[in-house]
């Protein structure tokens, strides 16, 4: 989909991070955990699905960066329990964190340990980061005990990194957006290796009227990650109930079990106009329904 007026997702990200505190040395902050994947526990809340409780569940996609900063601002630790919280109670397990949650301008590491405790408290495991990758998330996700950031590249090269992945344990995952081919999102990852791979994002493979389960199967085993969402019509971002829309949600799954793929099922769908919540539990119950 083309940006319309306002500061596009990523253009915000960049300036996010590139302005943003570090917590502390990386080391000071303990290991990332492996992420677990076993049965229908593998669907996770992506906690930007809330990008617009701050204006009582109304935004434009293209002012996504004023939601953003707002929601950094909104975020503190009470409100973060409350978020907590409120996932749990639909039935989840595990969260995407979005990086407005856990923003690297405003965390230290006395609010990653409150963060953490609010996670352990609800029982919920974070899974995954989704954001800008940098050294600075990559910190905040070493804190949280989150194995891998799912998102835009930053200004990092390939082989810069897979060498910061590699130091730190992080891995990092390329979210599809614009790109309508296998081979533009392997040009940005340098082709993928162990460290680098792709987050499959079956919403914005409809949005740009491509074929995602074509896409995920030429990619293969570099699918290391995937956001379900599903959306109205080509051309546009106006997300629906998973398997109403045109982005083929349930064909991608079955290309993704073909491929052997035994991550993460995000579901993520960031509604403009509505509470996502309402529908959270049926979007978890149709996922787990297909992995059967």
């Amino acid at each position: 989909m083309e940006e319309k007026k306002g500061v596009s997702r990523r253009a915000f990200l960049g300036a996010s991070v590139a302005s943003g505190a570090a917590v502390t040395a990386a080391g000071a902050l303990g290991a990332a955990v492996p992420a677990r994947a076993a049965g229908t526990d593998r669907i996770a809340f992506v906690t930007a699905n809330l990008v617009a409780q701050v204006t009582d569940w109304r935004f434009e996609l293209a002012q996504w960066g004023e939601q953003h900063k707002k929601t950094v601002a909104a975020t503190d630790e009470a409100a973060w329990r409350a978020v907590c919280a409120k996932i749990a109670s639909h039935g989840f397990k595990a969260v995407e964190v979005w990086e407005a949650h856990a923003a690297p301008e405003v965390m230290d590491k006395k609010r990653c340990a409150a963060w953490k405790a609010a996670l352990d408290d609800n029982g919920l495991q974070a899974i995954g980061y989704g954001g800008m990758f940098s050294r600075k998330t990559v910190d905040i996700c070493l804190a949280l005990g989150i194995p891998q950031i799912n998102g835009w590249i930053g200004d990092q090269t390939p082989d810069q990194a897979a060498a910061l992945c590699k130091e730190t344990g992080v891995r990092f995952n390329l979210e599809n957006h614009p790109q309508k081919t296998a081979r533009e999102l392997l040009d940005i990852i340098g082709g993928g290796n162990e460290w680098l791979g792709v987050c499959a994002d079956t919403g914005w493979f409809g949005t740009q009227g491509v074929s995602g389960p074509d896409i995920i199967r030429e990619l293969g085993a570099l699918v290391r990650h995937t956001h379900l969402k599903d959306v109205k019509a080509a051309g546009a971002h106006h997300t629906c109930l998973l398997g109403e829309g045109v982005a083929r949600v349930e064909e991608c799954m079955a290309a993704l079990k073909a491929a052997g793929y035994s991550g993460w099922y995000s579901w993520e769908d960031e509604p403009e106009d509505r509470n996502p919540y309402d529908s959270a539990v049926r979007n978890r119950e149709w996922i787990a329904q297909r992995l059967v």
